[in-house]
């Protein structure tokens, strides 16, 4: 049996209700709007060039994962090479020569 003293307090709740967001439709409506609508021509210009920055500043996210995977492929076979360079290097006669020499 619990004894208190006053009112408990209760956690406050979390009611954040997440949405899907549809970047190519986002993209599709910006496009049909560019062409439709009521907006003047000063704002159309603004955000035509607001969204060639964008595209410019943040690139395209398929070409940009692309890009970082042939990278990381590329980074993984010069260091496989170069430990087998090493090893053939390191388990030659002129190198233990050369080393015996100094």
């Amino acid at each position: 049996m619990r004894i208190g003293f006053g009112k408990r307090v209760k956690p406050r709740q979390f009611d954040y209700m997440p949405r899907y967001y549809d970047e190519a439709k986002d993209k599709l409506d910006s496009q049909v709007s560019k062409y439709h609508g009521d907006v003047s021509d000063e704002d159309k210009i603004k955000e035509r060039i607001k969204s060639g920055m964008r595209q410019k500043f943040y690139g395209d996210a398929d070409f940009r994962r692309q890009q970082t995977n042939k990278s990381n492929l590329r980074l993984v076979y010069i260091i496989i090479v170069l430990c087998f360079v090493t090893y053939m290097v390191l388990k030659s006669d002129k190198f233990v020569r050369i080393i015996e020499g100094f």
